[in-house]
């Protein structure tokens, strides 16, 4: 593999993070059954916590589409209108960041279950003090993985595959959401192939849970979360390390 070496600037201060061993570990998709058992350790929590997660994204949905379509037929008294197009965007967008934020809240739970923590459905709406970057990643995710699936699909499944870490390197890391997305495509950009077909595998093992009438979700839909948390202890180590330490396996360092 590629030796990666990545040094970046925030706030002034240079953050450098090198893998100790001079390159970066593998991605593996023996993630998804550490996962697995992550999830069954406090599998009511999680169950719970998709569910309200669920809830909140179609509360947020309706509330939306409400508000919009009052826009959609005057605001000011008539005078001015939101068309059809515009109203589908504005909707879109906040759906995506509202998603991206429930997305997020998962994985800082994930990472603290990791961690010793147990779970705890509340932790989903605890709002970090950087919550404006982890909305911004939201759209800037939403607006490129938009635009790689509308090229074919593939473009799409590949950029989604090298920014998995986004959200992970936003709430530990601390760093802002461009910061962190290239930070995620410099870490990965050396197995990408392997990052798109393990991210790919993680997603469809998440989404598996639509088979039994959407509420198999309650169950795979956490592994997600799970697995990206398991994928980045790996790479980067303990949380808020400014330079990793040697990366293990999840299981050698559980």
């Amino acid at each position: 593999m590629k030796p990666a070496a990545t040094t970046s600037t925030f706030d002034g201060e240079a953050a450098s993070w090198e893998p100790a061993a001079g390159t970066w570990p593998a991605v593996r998709l023996g993630v998804v059954r550490e996962a697995w058992r992550l999830y069954r350790r406090d599998a009511k929590a999680w169950s719970l916590t998709m569910l309200v997660a669920f809830a909140c994204a179609a509360l947020g949905e309706w509330m939306s589409a409400g508000a919009f379509g009052v826009a959609r037929h005057g605001m000011f008294g008539g005078l001015h209108t939101i068309g059809s197009p515009g109203v589908r965007l504005l909707s879109a967008i906040l759906g995506t960041a509202i998603g991206g934020f429930l997305a997020a809240g998962m994985i800082r739970m994930a990472l603290a279950q990791i961690d010793g923590r147990s779970p705890r459905v509340e932790d989903l709406f605890r709002v970090p003090e950087n919550w404006v970057d982890v909305v911004l990643a939201s759209l800037l995710l939403g607006a490129v993985l938009f635009i790689g699936t509308s090229l074919f699909v593939i473009p799409g499944l590949i950029a989604a595959g090298l920014l998995m870490f986004t959200y992970p390197l936003i709430l530990e890391a601390r760093m802002p959401a461009t910061g962190a997305m290239i930070q995620s495509y410099a870490t990965l950009k050396g197995q990408w192939l392997l990052a798109t077909i393990v991210h790919l595998c993680i997603a469809f093992v998440a989404g598996l849970g639509v088979i039994l009438f959407g509420v198999g979700l309650l169950i795979t839909g956490p592994l997600y979360a799970l697995s990206i948390a398991v994928l980045y202890r790996e790479v980067f180590g303990p949380a808020y390390a400014a330079t990793p330490s040697k990366p293990g396996r999840y299981d050698e360092i559980a």
